[in-house]
């Protein structure tokens, strides 16, 4: 799933096209039809060079059957037109500029009203006026007109008006407007006349939920999962069309009568008002709607069969890309290079464009384990390992989670050490990459990410989370006093597992089952302390398996004694450097831990090992590198370093996170803001990564073990030795398999 900007909003609704603009070769025909793909034709991208000095792209719109593009930039509003793959200048949008100048409302989202008028929206930029929407349009004198209803500037008790995240404008001027919590209404002259009876889902402040034909309105259903759609004239549901895919990041683009075309990450796809069809028209593998980095602006389809995505890309800029039918193209790529990893992963997906840019003869088949829930992760490293000793399985295998001391054991992963000294001389952390994956000083496989756990709090605390003879120490010393804040039995179980994982093993590789039974009997005590039971009747069960972590402590309502986190990403620092300043105590790393992450490896048997060896080195690409997927902070140095320049950025400086939740315990609501970290502390972050040195690397099938039976333990359907007998066991035989 692409990751959610916080606070900026970026999409906007596409209406239908008409454009003869064109971007390069093209052909009337269609790359499938009735299910027949022919030897030749395929959708491929191509990028579309906007106009040099033109500022920052606001949107595209068909108008009178040419490709728009409206900007801005220090001096005001401007319109281009693209004709013959050449860009001409318009001149200035007076009214747009005028919005921002005399209104403070500064346009950021333009919709093409099927009136024949152009509509943006904007949030005021002082904090005098209340935060919330505004609809503009032009006056006809060149100032602007705010046309938000009256009803959607009532202020509420929160001191903001209403929330509009997709709109639309019908032949009569009646705008269709979709709220942040979900409601659809309809207002004619400033009057509701009508409404959605059920709300839609709403994930983001600003997002695409609807689309609008001559004939029909189509809004995302409450499920997520199906496209409703309405009669324009009554305003009466006709057809609902079950998509079976999440539509929360999609846009819904009108084409001839009937047929829409849905856009996301995905690619694009072919859907009919009455749900006979729903085909895939271009495989968005390989191409920059695929990238978590890139969120779409806008999205049209033109007369050519061709489609032009406006994308802003996180880290500046914008792109404008253009999608057409190319009858020369063969159809079946010639070679195909297949990607395994047991969950969906955004760097991965990265590497893949840049791979397909220097390869698009090459076809790359990326598939997961964890597309459905109905699929348990035990069952999928079974599958994978019993293909993977059979000789067969991907060329390339993403390791996040899987056994890979075995697979080197056992001779499935290529040896990269050669290809690890050509990353190294291009500025790649050899304190990563040379001891993540090492049997017989050879490497065999490379993380293209690192997370670490942090540490901050008081220090006789922290000092206890050092190894289990602490823990245990500081227990006896201290029979009644906390050591975390606000926490489960699991998050705080789990998490000290973890910090102990290498101090409770044996010298065969399994775990120590003395050690693990007293560690239990600790863990089991300071749940008493903790007073986990009172706040877990708070929360659903289950808090840790929610976690996307190895570490995390407690649930970090202010104030906690001391606090393990884990960090993966820049953006991820906000919260915990908030909650350290507070405790005047700064994260340090934890044992020196590093967790590897996007660990690639090459599979041994594979025949397209050279191939394999280039799409790792993609890993590597500084552009792909300095992307923040909160999958774990870059490796290489000029990513790294680009960090502590970004959060100057003036993008960093105006992007901020709230959180809050009650506290079980005292029923206080915490609230807390949190922005990037300085440069300063970037800077020791940076320092700290640079100079990890241990590896923390435990595969999903131990850690689901132990959680499961630690489970058992609290709920005291087994002792603590019997607990400790049964993870040793299951670990044991796990390993010998």
């Amino acid at each position: 799933m692409k990751m959610k900007k916080i606070i900026s909003l970026l999409m906007a609704v596409a209406l239908t096209a008409g454009l003869s603009a064109g971007c390069g070769k093209h052909s009337d025909k269609e790359g499938e039809k009735d299910g027949n793909v022919s030897a030749k034709g395929r959708y491929v991208e191509q990028e579309i060079a906007l106009p040099e000095g033109a500022g920052e792209a606001v949107g595209i719109i068909n108008q009178e059957n040419e490709l728009k593009l409206y900007t801005q930039n220090e001096s005001g509003y401007h319109i281009y037109s693209y004709q013959n793959e050449t860009w001409a200048d318009l001149g200035d949008v007076a009214w747009m500029t005028d919005a921002r100048d005399r209104l403070g409302l500064p346009i950021e989202h333009i919709y093409l009203g099927k009136d024949g008028g152009i509509y943006g929206m904007a949030i005021p930029a002082s904090e005098d006026v209340p935060y919330g929407q505004h609809i503009l349009k032009d006056a006809g004198d060149g100032t602007a007109q705010d046309c938000t209803p009256g009803p959607c500037l009532e202020v509420n008790e929160e001191g903001w008006t209403e929330l509009i995240v997709d709109m639309a404008v019908m032949e009569n001027g009646t705008m269709i407007l979709a709220s942040m919590d979900g409601m659809v209404q309809f207002y004619k002259d400033e009057k509701k006349v009508s409404e959605i009876p059920q709300p839609v889902p709403v994930l983001s402040d600003h997002q695409n939920v609807m689309g609008i034909s001559d004939q029909s309105i189509a809004i995302f259903g409450k499920n997520r999962k199906s496209i409703d759609f309405y009669d324009i004239e009554n305003l009466e549901k006709t057809k609902d069309v079950e998509v079976k895919q999440e539509l929360e990041e999609s846009m819904l683009v009108p084409a001839e009568d009937g047929i829409w075309y849905l856009v996301n990450s995905k690619g694009i796809q072919r859907i009919t008002e009455q749900g006979s069809i729903v085909e895939t028209v271009m495989d968005g593998t390989g191409v920059l709607m695929s990238m978590d980095s890139a969120y779409l602006i806008s999205f049209l389809c033109g007369n050519n069969n061709e489609f032009y995505g406006l994308y802003s890309i996180s880290g500046g800029g914008e792109r404008l890309m253009c999608y057409q039918y190319d009858e020369n193209v063969k159809a079946v790529r010639d070679e195909t290079l297949s990607i395994y990893g047991l969950k969906e992963n955004q760097t991965v997906s990265q590497a893949i464009y840049v791979f397909q840019n220097m390869h698009p003869e090459v076809k790359v088949d990326y598939h997961t384990a964890k597309g459905s829930e109905d699929t348990p992760a035990s069952e999928a490293i079974r599958t994978l390992n019993a293909e993977l000793l059979n000789k067969g399985g991907a060329d390339v295998l993403i390791l996040d989670g899987l056994p890979i001391t075995s697979y080197m054991e056992k001779g499935i992963l290529m040896d990269l050490s050669d290809l690890a000294d050509r990353l190294s001389q291009k500025g790649v952390l050899m304190n990563v990459v040379g001891n993540a994956a090492v049997l017989s000083e050879k490497i065999y496989a490379i993380p293209a990410r690192v997370s670490l756990p942090v540490i901050f709090g008081e220090d006789a605390k922290a000092d206890a989370c050092q190894n289990p003879d602490a823990f245990h120490s500081y227990l006896e010393k201290n029979p009644t006093e906390r050591l975390f804040g606000t926490t489960t039995h699991d998050l705080a179980g789990m998490t000290l597992f973890n910090t102990f994982y290498e101090d409770l093993m044996n010298e065969q590789g399994g775990l120590d089952e003395e050690k693990l039974a007293q560690f239990l009997d600790d863990w089991m005590k300071l749940c008493e302390i903790q007073n986990t039971g009172v706040i877990e009747e708070e929360f659903m069960s289950g808090v840790w398996n929610q976690m996307n972590t190895r570490f995390s402590s407690g649930m970090g309502l202010r104030n906690d004694p001391v606090m393990i986190e884990e960090i993966n990403g820049l953006i991820s620092t906000m919260v915990p450097y908030t909650l350290a300043r507070d405790s005047a105590k700064m994260p340090e790393s934890l044992k020196q831990y590093y967790i590897p992450q996007v660990i690639a490896g090459i599979n041994a048997s594979s025949k397209q090992q050279d191939l394999a060896a280039e799409f790792i080195e993609c890993l590597f690409d500084e552009d792909v590198q300095k992307a923040d997927n909160s999958d774990g902070f870059p490796v290489l140095k000029s990513a790294l370093s680009y960090m502590a320049e970004y959060v100057e950025t003036s993008e960093a400086q105006n992007l901020s996170i709230s959180t809050g939740a009650r506290n079980p315990e005292t029923g206080e609501d915490v609230q807390i803001g949190a922005m990037y970290p300085v440069r300063d502390e970037v800077e020791g972050l940076i320092q700290m990564i640079e100079g990890l040195n241990v590896p923390f690397m435990m595969d999903d099938m131990v850690a689901n073990t132990v959680l499961m039976e630690m489970e058992n333990c609290y709920s005291k359907k087994q002792s603590v030795e019997e607990t400790a007998k049964a993870i040793c066991q299951k670990v044991d035989t796990y390993l010998a398999e």
